[in-house]
């Protein structure tokens, strides 16, 4: 069997993962027998148990990087309570950024929010018609923030 696999920075909209236990190589092939009805079905059926993944932002700014410039994601699929989120996640976590976006308009719009400022990032339709992303905009705003954060610290 071939596996394919593909690192990426990104936002998940669960934040789901497979116990080793359950690995598709690791577990038994197969299981005949249905264990919620005990019925046993025609064919054989490959049951998946997923798992909340931990979140790692809290002990990244607390104990590993507590002077880092730390920048955190918040893709939501309801664009009234996205701005909410990401207040709420600068205060749960007390790091410095959060940039926040809907579903419906990823690569269009973001908010880049601190505990002091939003700033909204539009993508103009004369901007993606020459080809240009969203994510340079957003990585030029971080970049300067980062400049500043480095400069206030010395």
């Amino acid at each position: 069997m071939l596996f394919r696999a593909s690192r990426r920075l990104c936002a998940a909209t669960r934040r789901l993962r497979l116990p080793a236990p359950s690995w598709p190589w690791s577990s038994p092939p197969w299981r005949t027998t249905c264990t919620c009805c005990r019925l046993r079905p025609r064919r054989s059926i490959r049951w998946i148990t997923m798992k909340m993944v931990p979140k790692m932002l809290s002990p990244l700014v607390k104990d590993w990087a507590p002077k880092a410039f730390t920048i955190s994601f918040k893709l939501e699929t309801d664009p009234s309570i996205m701005i909410d989120r990401a207040r709420n996640a600068l205060e749960v976590y007390r790091h410095q950024v959060v940039v926040a976006n809907s579903l419906e308009s990823h690569g269009s719009f973001v908010i880049i929010l601190t505990k002091d400022s939003e700033t909204k990032i539009l993508l103009s339709e004369e901007e993606a018609g020459k080809g240009i992303d969203i994510e340079k905009k957003i990585v030029d705003d971080l970049q300067s923030r980062h400049t500043v954060f480095i400069h206030d610290k010395n």
